[in-house]
C-alpha cells in the first residue's frame, strides 16, 4: 500500500437519529472506524440531510446519482455499505472502478438481500447462518467473509448489588422478564406477553426498544397483564448493563436472526439468557451451560416452562452466571476490531494488485489460493459464527 491518507466511505442502512433514538450512539466511532484505521470516514447517504462532523465522521448527504462524484471528489479508497438492501443497492449500481465496495449483510431474512449483492467485491457477513444466504446468490464463495456482532466488555458487565438493587423500585415485582429489541414480528414479543399470563403475578415484562408499542399494548390488555408489562422505546447503552445484569433472564425469542447483539451483551452481563434453539444462537449459547434454548418457541407454555426455570431454579441460575461471561469472550470488542481492520488491510492490498478491476468472469477462474486461508471459511465453527 502507498502511505497516502486512506479515506473510507461508509453508507449506513439507518440515519443516524435512528441509534440516538435507541440510545446506542457511543460506539458509532469505533464502529465505523476500527482500530482508527482510516484517516478520514464519510458518511454519505441520502438520509442525512445536514452536512456536519459527528462521530468521528464527515457527513456529506448523498443521494444515489452523486455518488460516483463523491467518491471522486473525496478520493475514497473503500466503500462500505451495511445491509442487503437499498445500501446495497445504491453502493453496488453506482461503482467506481477500482475502488472496491464492502457490503454487510446482518439477517437471514431473504427479503432484504437485494439482486446487487451480486455485484459486491467484499461482503461481510455476520455469522455462518447468514453467509449461507449470501452465497445463493453471491458467486465467490473466497470473498464472502465471516465478521461477527462485536461486545464491548468493559461497558457490559456484571452489575453491582446496589446498581441492581435500584431496578426494584421502579419494577416492584418479583421476577422480572427482560426483552432488548425492535418490537416486530421478528421479535417475537407477542409469545412472551402470552407466556406472562401463564406465569402469573409475580412476574413482569420490561420491553425496551422501538416499533410499533401500541399493538403489544392491545395484546396485554386481551391477555390481562397490561400492568405487569414496561413498555420503554429505549435505554441508554451505558445502563444496559444493569438491566441484564438486574433482570431474572433476558428473554428474547427471534423467529429468525442474523447475529443478535442483545445476546452478547446480556451474556457478558452474566444474564440469564432464555432464546430460541435457532442459528445462530445455537452456535454460541449451548442449552443449560450458558443459556435456555426453546425450540418450541411460538408456544406461550414451553416459554413460559422455561421462563420460570430460568428465574426460579437457583442451582440452574448460578451454573448459567457462571459461564455465560466466559463464553461470549471471543466476540470482544477488541478481538473483532482487529479482525475487521485485518480485513480492510487485505482489501486495500488486493485493491494494490488490481484484483477488483478484472471482469466477474475473470475473477472466477482466478486461483483461490491467493487469498489468505482464514478468509476462506465455510465452516459452522464456533471461531466464524
Amino acid at each position: 500500500m502507498n502511505n497516502n491518507t486512506l479515506h473510507l466511505a461508509v453508507i449506513p442502512s439507518d440515519p443516524l437519529a435512528a441509534y440516538k433514538q435507541k440510545g446506542t450512539s457511543s460506539w458509532l466511532e469505533e464502529y465505523y472506524n476500527p482500530m482508527h484505521f482510516f484517516d478520514k470516514v464519510y458518511l454519505l447517504s441520502p438520509l442525512e440531510k445536514e452536512s456536519r462532523c459527528e462521530f468521528g465522521m464527515i457527513i456529506v448527504p448523498t443521494m444515489q446519482t452523486q455518488l460516483k462524484e463523491r467518491i471522486k471528489e473525496l478520493n475514497i479508497n473503500v466503500v462500505r455499505a451495511y445491509g442487503g438492501y437499498w445500501a446495497s443497492d445504491m453502493a453496488c449500481y453506482n461503482k467506481v472502478k477500482g475502488v472496491p465496495v464492502i457490503v454487510s449483510v446482518h439477517d437471514t431474512n431473504p427479503q432484504i438481500l437485494h439482486e446487487s449483492i451480486r455485484k459486491a467485491d467484499i461482503v461481510f457477513c455476520v455469522s455462518a447462518i447468514v453467509r449461507s444466504l449470501v452465497l445463493k446468490k453471491f458467486a465467490r464463495h473466497d470473498r464472502v467473509w465471516i465478521l461477527p456482532n462485536r461486545v464491548n466488555l468493559e461497558t457490559m458487565r456484571p452489575s453491582s448489588s446496589l446498581e441492581i438493587s435500584l431496578l426494584d423500585t421502579t419494577y416492584p415485582y418479583q421476577y422480572k422478564i427482560l426483552h432488548v429489541g425492535r418490537k416486530s414480528y421478528q421479535k417475537n414479543l407477542d409469545t412472551v406477553i402470552k407466556a406472562l399470563k401463564i406465569l402469573g403475578k409475580e412476574y413482569c415484562l420490561i420491553a425496551i426498544g422501538i416499533g410499533n408499542t401500541q399493538e403489544y399494548i392491545e395484546l396485554a390488555k386481551a391477555e390481562g397483564v397490561a400492568e405487569q408489562c414496561y413498555f420503554l422505546d429505549s435505554i441508554a447503552n451505558e445502563d444496559l448493563a444493569r438491566y441484564y445484569s438486574g433482570a431474572n433472564c433476558v428473554c428474547n425469542l427471534s423467529r429468525w436472526e442474523g447475529f443478535g447483539v442483545v445476546f452478547l451483551e446480556a451474556l457478558a452481563c452474566a444474564g440469564v439468557v432464555v432464546t430460541s434453539d435457532i442459528p445462530p444462537m445455537n452456535e454460541y449459547i449451548t442449552h443449560m451451560s450458558n443459556g435456555i434454548l426453546i425450540k418450541d418457541y411460538e408456544n406461550p407454555l414451553a416459554v413460559a416452562e422455561m421462563i420460570a426455570v430460568a428465574c426460579r431454579d437457583e442451582g440452574v441460575r448460578e451454573s448459567l452466571k457462571g459461564r455465560a461471561r466466559e463464553s461470549i469472550l471471543q466476540f470482544d470488542k477488541k478481538n473483532i476490531d482487529q479482525r475487521e481492520a485485518h480485513y480492510y488491510k487485505t482489501v486495500l492490498e488486493m485493491r494494490q494488485n488490481n484484483e477488483f478491476n478484472t471482469s466477474l468472469l475473470k475473477r472466477i477462474f482466478r486461483a483461490k489460493s491467493k487469498v489468505p486461508g482464514h478468509l476462506n471459511n465455510d465452516s459452522n465453527s464456533h471461531e466464524t459464527s
